[in-house]
């Protein structure tokens, strides 16, 4: 399903929609008023390139006023899902290390992330979160996924 228009409160709809970096791009990516949205988009591509080196990443979901109708927005929120067969316990490899390092992502990329496995109560409850509008309570927004 390709990336829906936003609706009234410049957000997307409720929904967790599945998209490719180049639809990312088209929406959310292009100048609009300053180059914010351009850097933003930058960052976020470099991000992907790494985590698709990550043979345990499943998939990122993405959040924060880029996803949104701002024309200055402020930042990107990430949920990093992994494989159920991942052993958080497990030594890192550096390269994946530096994506899943919280304080690693924020420092070279300026992104929040938050890092859940598939299927668990955890990314449940961040994807619920994230949905949430601080401002309207009654509202809920979408988020964009890409799968790696």
């Amino acid at each position: 399903m390709p990336i829906p228009a936003l609706n009234e409160y410049g957000l997307l709809p409720p929904g967790t929609y599945d998209c490719t970096l180049a639809e990312i791009e088209q929406h959310f990516g292009q100048f609009q008023r300053s180059d914010r949205r351009c850097i933003l988009f930058a960052r976020l591509a470099r991000f992907l390139r790494e985590v698709a080196k990550v043979e345990f990443a499943v998939a990122i979901v993405i959040d924060g006023s880029f996803v949104t109708a701002k024309d200055e927005p402020n930042d990107i929120d990430l949920v990093l899902i992994l494989s159920e067969r991942h052993d958080f316990a497990a030594e890192l490899r550096p390269f994946e290390y530096n994506v899943v390092s919280k304080k690693r992502v924020l420092r070279e990329y300026g992104f929040d992330i938050v890092i859940d496995g598939v299927g668990t109560v955890a990314l449940t409850e961040h994807l619920e979160f994230f949905s949430r509008v601080r401002e309207h309570a009654d509202v809920s927004k979408g988020l964009l996924r890409v799968l790696i």
